[in-house]
Parts: C-alpha cells; structure tokens; sequence
C-alpha cells in the first residue's frame, strides 16, 4: 500500500478513521475495559465468598454498567431496591400460595404485569426498580420450585449476588471515571446550537419566498423536519444526562434547575416552529425585512456560540440579542401597522427573549427553586404492556406445568426477564425481535464455550480472561442504538448459561435444556409481543394529540388563579411532543408522521398564545373578554387539533384580540 493511500486513511476527513469515528472508538474501548475489570473483581469476591451463583455477579455487572458515573449509581441504587423488593414479594407469594400451583401462577402474572406497566409509566432509571421487581420474583422462585421452605435462602442469595456485583462495577468506575463537567456543557452547546440553526433555516427560508409564490399550506421543505427531529432528539437527550451527571457531579447539581429550564426553553422554540407560523400571513416583501433581520441577528449569534469561551463572557451575545430587539421596532411604526406584521414582529421578538433566557439559565452561576413539571403517563402504552407481561408469564408457566419440563423454570425466567426490560423501550414489539435474535446467538457461543474454552481452565485468570473475550461483543455493540438491545440479551443470558459454579459440573443434558429453553422462550416473546399483541402506534400518536387538545382547551376553561406558569405548562406539553416524535419514528407514512407532529406544534403555539392571553388580562373587564371568547372560539369547537385550516384561523384571531389588547392597556 502506497503512502499517498495510509496517508488518506489516516487523515482527518476518511471515512473509517475520522476524528469522530477514532473518539467513539476510543470511548467504546475505554467503557469495554471497565466492564471487562469490573466482571473480574465480582467473579473474584463472589468464588472467594463461596457463592453458589457467581455467575449472578457477572449479569449483575453487564446490566448496571454505564459510561457515566452518575447514571451507574442511580442504576445501581435503583437495581438494589428493585431486588429488595422483588425478593419480599417472591417468598410472600411462595408462602401464600404453596399449595395452589394454579393460584401461585395467577398471582405471579399479576404481579409481572403490574411490574410492566410500572416499568412503562415510570422515567429514567426509576423505571428499573419496577423492572427488577419483576424478574426478580421469578429469580429467586427459580430455585425454590423443588424445594419451598428455601425460598429465603434463595432471596438472601439474590441479594448478595447483586450486591457485589454493584458494588465491584461502582468502585472500578468511580476509581478510573474522572468528574468532568465538560460533556454535559458540551451536549448542552450541540443542542443550543441545533436549535439556533433550525431557527435560522426557517427565516432565511421564508426571506426567499417572492411574492408571487403561495406556499402550500402545512408544508415545509424536508430539511427542515429533518433539522426538527434531529435538534429535538438532541434536546430529548438532555434530560436524563442532566439527571445523572446531578447525581455524581455537585456543580451540574447545583444549577441543575437552571439548565432544566434552559432545555425547557429549546424545546418551546423548536416547538414555536411549525407551517401554521409561516402561513400566517400571505408571502409579501413587507414581511422580508422581519425575517432578514431574525436571520442575522441569529447567524451573528451562531458565531459566538462557536467560541468554546462564549459562557465566560456572554455580554456580547446579549448585545447582539438587543440590537435585534430594537431593530424590530421600525417595522411598527410603519403604516398601516397590521395585525399580521405585529404578529410576526411578535414572533421573532419572542424568539430573541427566549434566546436571552436560554443564556442566562446556561451562564450565570445562581441558584433557583426547582421547577415542578407533573410527569406524563403513557396509559396506553402501560397498560398494553401489562397485559403483555400477564399473558406471556401465564402461557410460559402453563406450559412448564402442564409439559412438566425440567428446564420449564429456565423459560419462565426468561420471559418474564425480558419481558420486563423490554418494558422501558420505545417500541417494545420492534425490539423483542432484537432481543431474541441476540439471545439466540448466545446459545452457539455458549456452546464453543463449554466444548472447546471451560475444559482447558484450570484456574481464575483463565476464566476471567475466557469469560471477557467471550462478553466483549455484547458489551462493545451496547454503543450501538441499533443493536444495543440484542447485544444486551447475548451478553446477559450467555453470563447465564455459561453455568460457571463454584465447583465445576459438566452437564451436557442440563445445558442442552437450558438451551431448548432459551429458544422457547424467545419465539414465545416474539409471539407474544409481535402476534398476540401488536403494537398500535397509530393509536397511540391519537391518545397523545387528544391529551394535548385537553391541555389546551383546559387553559381557556380554568378560573384565572388556577392557570400555570408559561414555563410548567410548556414543560408538561414537551414531554407529550417527545413521546409523540418517538411513535411517530415508527411510522411507515412520514408525511403523516410531519402532519401529525406539525399539528402537535401548532396546538403547543396556540396553548402558549391562549396562556399569555389570559395572563395579559389585567383587570376583571378584561378577563371576563378573554374568556368569553376562548368559549366561543376554542371549548365551542373542541377541534383544535383536527381542523388544520381552523388552527391556522384561531392563531391569527388571538393574534389580533393580543393587538386590541395591548393598543387598550397603552390607551
């Protein structure tokens, strides 16, 4: 190979060893090794302690592993919880129906289920206390079907088992993770400057238009949705990265409201753009200075932010937020001054204030009260998943009962295992197919294992060193959205069947049924989360639009003390867009999975509208006005959501009753 060719591999720009290609590579590698040290020290103290499951520390480890320090303490704090409580109501239920298989069966059902839908309706790693206490149950019932009265023993033993492996993974990764600040405030930049770029891609589109052009309605060119979806699935990103480097690091904890309300902010302005703002008004040039002006002031703003040194000095910024501000002056003192030009002068004002928040909540070092925001529950979703989880552990415990397979016990853990993991992802039927794919492939690998790898160790180094080589595919690919969950079964379930005891037993018959089992178990999930109960992510997006119509038409209806804050009830409304952008991800139809979303925005707009409206009002004339016709113009209709052409009416007539508003106050 000529050096001309290893010169263009290794530059910069190649494509396998670009600088962003060799960081993840590096990070992924880094992640591995921690992994890779951690499984050693647990195996280590669980032979040294004569634990009968050592095996148990190793899965322990693979699941609470995180690159973040922070997220692997919640993770972990969270897994232990979840084991307390999951191994008290195993030996309750072991105890209460002891004598009744069918009842045992039922009553175990239930309690998978109620874990699902826990694990569905709950965020972050809260959610993995519920999954945990889930296949928990079945765990430590596991080696209790033959023999009852050792149920807490095998509770006890569970418990152990996840303690060290906690433990062992938090000491290796507290000891080499260093505390840094830098990537939280780097991911925070990405997101800010994601957002700063789809605004200025909106106005510099809406300068371009002539005239004699008349966009159609509800559309925007396709670079836009896809700048959306990706400044959106940044800014989603965001907040259980805040969450978890607050949980190791004091300086995120202690602005960590402040830079909640920053994210908050971005979402309000990704939000604020939607066909309904540019088709306000009809495309004239009385427009195109407004635009021009919201164009630069946005692009001279891009170039501070590019400056890595922009938060010690944020001064400048704001000066050129100013300036935009009063540059937008002159375009009302025009006349006629309409109520269209004041909307978009309004608009683009709006912009530029919330641009100067989003700074200060990122710069300045104050401290400020939390911000409360009610968490929104997904009962469809929940509730599907619950059922999923009571049919396949009734189907799987039926079959063990009936077939009186030896290894049925084996299967039972399986499904309920991923059953219950597969709870806290977005689409959990797309990805049971993933997960049984990767738990599949563990079984040859399992088998080179045990026939050519076990029979030629004869000491801890060795089966430290084989164990490892043999994880490192599921534990590396863990990087990988698209393949993180099926990398995650191969590296759990073959911890599984490795069956590493502490005095060693080779036992073809017991690893072939474990396997046969594995199988089962796999085509039973697929069957169940893919046949028997399907996903419905059609019904799902409508659930959320009509949750956000409600939200909307309660802000007209509530008695004016009672209203929230702009930013509570924007805050509440994104976390219904992030869900809604994630179902609509699955959509085969994207144009109307943008008509959709695009609606969702607009609803958000004229939400915000109807709040400030409200808000504005300063006397009880004044509100008794609003009132009466938010009545008649919103809760009257109840379509705010399904009549585009409606929408896109109803924001230009709040717009003007603003305009009357204001020109009555200053009178």
């Amino acid at each position: 190979m000529s050096a001309t060719v290893l010169k263009k591999l290794w530059s910069p720009q190649s494509l396998w060893f670009s600088e962003a290609r060799w960081s993840g590579f590096l990070k992924t590698a880094a992640f591995s090794l921690r992994v890779c040290l951690s499984i050693g020290l647990a195996l280590l103290v669980a032979f040294v302690v004569q634990l009968d499951s050592p095996m148990s520390t190793v899965t322990t480890v693979v699941i609470v592993a995180h690159p973040m320090v922070g997220a692997l303490v919640s993770k972990s704090f969270w897994r232990v919880l979840g084991t307390v409580l999951g191994a008290g109501l195993s030996v309750a239920i072991m105890g209460c129906f002891v004598q009744s298989a069918w009842l045992y069966f039922v009553a175990l059902a239930l309690l998978v289920g109620l874990s699902c839908m826990a694990a569905s309706l709950l965020r972050l790693y809260r959610a993995y206390a519920a999954v945990l206490t889930g296949y928990t149950i079945i765990i430590v019932a596991f080696s209790a079907f033959s023999h009852p009265e050792n149920v807490f023993m095998s509770a006890m033993m569970r418990l152990s088992d996840v303690v060290i492996g906690v433990v062992s993974t938090a000491i290796v990764f507290m000891a080499t993770s260093p505390r840094r600040s830098e990537p939280v405030h780097g991911a925070l930049n990405d997101a800010f400057l994601a957002v700063l770029e789809h605004a200025k891609s909106f106005h510099s589109g809406l300068t371009a238009i002539s005239v004699a052009d008349s966009s159609d309605f509800r559309t925007l060119p396709v670079s836009l949705y896809d700048s959306r979806q990706a400044a959106l699935k940044k800014i989603t990103a965001l907040t259980p990265l805040l969450e978890y480097a607050a949980s190791d690091n004091p300086e995120i904890k202690d602005h960590l409201s402040s830079y909640k309300m920053a994210v908050n902010q971005m979402a309000g302005v990704i939000a604020g753009y939607h066909p309904h703002w540019s088709n306000l008004h009809h495309p004239h040039t009385q427009f195109h200075g407004i635009h021009a002006c919201a164009t630069q002031t946005l692009q001279d703003v891009i170039i501070c932010i590019h400056d890595p040194s922009w938060r010690n000095n944020p001064q400048s910024i704001f000066a050129i937020l100013d300036q935009g501000i009063q540059s937008l002056k002159t375009f009302k003192t025009k006349d006629p001054l309409t109520s269209e030009t004041l909307a978009s002068v309004n608009n683009v004002k709006n912009l530029f204030f919330a641009l100067h928040r989003i700074i200060e909540e990122l710069t300045e070092k104050r401290n400020r009260l939390p911000m409360h925001v009610s968490p929104y529950l997904e009962w469809p979703t929940a509730l599907r998943n619950g059922a999923r989880g009571v049919l396949i552990t009734l189907l799987a415990t039926y079959i063990w009962y009936i077939t009186a397979w030896p290894n049925g016990p084996m299967m039972m853990m399986y499904v309920i295992a991923a059953s219950s993991l597969l709870s806290t992802v977005p689409s959990a039927s797309k990805a049971s197919t993933t997960m049984a794919v990767g738990t599949v492939l563990s079984i040859p690998a399992t088998w080179i294992y045990h026939v050519y790898v076990l029979p030629l160790i004869n000491g801890y180094g060795l089966l430290w060193l084989s164990l490892t080589l043999f994880l490192s595919p599921g534990i590396w690919l863990q990087f990988h959205t698209k393949y993180s969950i099926g990398a995650f079964g191969y590296a759990v379930f073959f911890a599984i069947q490795s069956l590493v005891t502490n005095e060693m037993v080779y036992d073809d018959i017991a690893l072939t049924n474990t396997w046969m089992a594995i199988i089962c178990g796999s085509v039973l999930l697929v069957l169940v989360f893919r046949v028997l109960l399907p996903p419905d992510h059609i019904s799902d997006a409508d659930s959320i639009m009509n949750s956000l119509q409600r939200s909307v038409n309660n802000l007209a209806k509530i008695s004016h003390h009672r209203l929230p804050t702009a930013e509570q009830w924007q805050g509440e409304q994104i976390q219904k867009l992030a869900r809604l952008a994630m179902k609509l991800s699955f959509f085969n139809q994207k144009d109307r999975a943008r008509d959709t979303l695009d609606r969702a925005f607009s609803l958000l707009s004229l939400g915000k509208l109807i709040l400030e409206l409200r808000q504005n009002a300063q006397n009880p004339f004044e509100e008794k006005a609003v009132k009466i016709f938010l009545h008649d113009a919103v809760i009257r209709r109840q379509e705010v959501s399904y009549d585009p052409f409606g929408n896109r009416t109803l924001l230009s007539i709040i717009k003007q009753i603003q305009f009357i508003l204001r020109n009555i106050q200053e009178i």
